[in-house]
């Protein structure tokens, strides 16, 4: 059969509607032949097909997102206190872990502890994730008469092997069940309806294996994880190897799977924000010309390790230290997103070792910025920076 001359636009997942993207992930994670037979009908053969072919790993990113827990960082699920001050906060009796202390509920023992306004836990204040993991539920709960709230759970793995994390009694949510999340990215806030006997506050849960975990135990062995991790890691400044560099941005760019494979992108295609003659091509989505996807990636390789120096020389003025790895990885990505923001990455940093809530918003503010310069609107790109931070952190856990 002859092709046809029209040519078919191949979707994005993200721009497909979202009850195609349910019933298809449905059906890979399910592995269920006739359902696969029933969205074929449904969407038709070439929609299914014309899927990115790693739509699957896209779905089942949360695999990946259970990553050896030795390479992981840990978070207080309260932005702004560390877990230490979670470890040294004092609960009261009706605010403590009930299974050690003998504090019930109509339900059973208290599953958590209550953090409240003494620890940050004040109405509006900003909750994190305290694992990397994928969202698994977010419920609705009614529990005052000021109005409802809900509760988000987080699942991932820990030293342990397999958890759950709730944080209870919050509003102004900013994730989806499914969605991949980061340790210490923010997931929501405190809700300033629960409860009407203690306050605002943030009940934060931790369930293994069926049976609640004590939150303030579980932070205090995250700390001594948290400090074996930094004390092993690569001192700060240590230069990115090429081929992390290659993995993790051409991760950001599409260019590479989560494998550190190339993708079809990869050996060539279209920039709709460049009009030039020449197809983007390699690790980077170089677009200048180059002979090769070889000789694209080492042309901008080049170009980051002439960046890195004039951004780690950045951060030693502001902070008296070079960037993390984390961090560098990150504003080298950015940089590739677009040069003039990433010279403004480090004036937007809080401190040189930020933790990946702290990394979108940076380059969320260089982004803005940098199109303010320019004389354009501002940018409300939140939503790419997550997604760009994710993937380079992905491959710098690898």
């Amino acid at each position: 059969m002859q092709n046809s001359n029209v040519s078919q636009h191949k979707p994005h997942w993200s721009e497909l509607p979202p009850t195609w993207r349910w019933v298809i992930g449905t059906v890979i994670q399910a592995g269920d032949v006739a359902l696969k037979l029933g969205c074929v009908a449904v969407i038709g053969a070439s929609a299914w097909v014309m899927l990115d072919r790693d739509t699957n790993e896209r779905l089942t990113l949360r695999r990946a997102a259970i990553i050896n827990p030795a390479s992981q960082t840990f978070a207080s699920p309260i932005v702004g206190k560390s877990l230490q001050d979670l470890v040294a906060y004092q609960p009261a009796f009706g605010q403590s872990f009930g299974p050690e202390t003998g504090n019930q509920r109509r339900y059973g023992p208290h599953g958590g502890v209550d953090f409240d306004c003494r620890v940050g836990g004040c109405a509006g204040a900003d909750v994190a994730s305290p694992i990397a993991g994928h969202v698994s539920a977010i419920r609705k709960i009614g529990t005052s008469t000021n109005g409802a709230s809900y509760q988000v759970h987080i699942q991932g793995t820990d030293w342990q092997g397999a958890v759950e994390h709730q944080l209870v009694h919050v509003d102004s949510i900013t994730v989806a069940v499914g969605d991949i999340v980061t340790a210490g990215q923010m997931v929501a806030k405190v809700s300033p309806t629960d409860s009407v006997s203690t306050g605002p506050h943030l009940d934060w849960k931790i369930k293994r294996n069926g049976a609640w975990v004590n939150p303030q135990t579980w932070a205090k062995e995250s700390i001594q994880r948290n400090e074996a991790k930094s004390a092993s890691a690569s001192a700060p400044g240590q230069s990115l190897s090429d081929d992390l560099l290659k993995r993790a941005i051409g991760r950001a760019e599409g260019t590479r799977d989560a494998n550190g494979n190339p993708t079809q992108a990869f050996f060539g295609h279209r920039d709709p924000g460049w009009q030039g003659r020449c197809q983007n091509q390699g690790s980077f989505s170089y677009q200048h010309c180059a002979p090769s996807t070889e000789a694209a990636d080492q042309s901008w390789l080049g170009t980051l390790r002439q960046a890195e120096k004039d951004i780690q020389s950045q951060a030693q003025a502001k902070f008296g230290q070079p960037l993390s790895q984390a961090a560098l990885v990150a504003a080298l990505d950015g940089y590739t997103q677009s040069p003039d923001a990433g010279k403004r990455f480090v004036d937007k940093l809080p401190t040189a070792d930020p933790n990946p809530q702290q990394l979108i918003t940076a380059r969320t503010a260089a982004l803005d910025a940098s199109r303010r310069a320019k004389g354009g609107p501002p940018m409300n790109v939140p939503a790419d920076q997550q997604r760009r931070v994710n993937a380079v952190l992905e491959q710098l856990r690898r």
